[in-house]
């Protein structure tokens, strides 16, 4: 008997304006304060789907929202 698997409700991030990667996290930067803040609700629903499933983000915070010096923001993503 075989058990199909479903894939979690992972929610979409909103189209950026530039990115970054890293080891265990990403970063989505956006000129949008708003843009930012949907998508850091995005991606704190997607590091609860992912910490469910024994994933460790480290020491980042999947969800932050940094202010960069240029005045766009930056949203680390997991």
């Amino acid at each position: 008997m075989s058990r199909k698997r479903t894939r979690p409700n992972y929610h979409d991030y909103p189209p950026t304006e530039d990115f970054r990667t890293g080891c265990k996290v990403g970063w989505r930067i956006y000129r949008d304060r708003q843009d930012a803040e949907a998508c850091a609700a995005a991606a704190r629903h997607n590091a609860v789907i992912q910490e469910s499933l024994g994933y460790d983000f480290g020491y980042c915070s999947p969800g932050s929202i940094d202010k960069l010096s240029d005045g766009r923001f930056e949203v680390c993503i997991p």
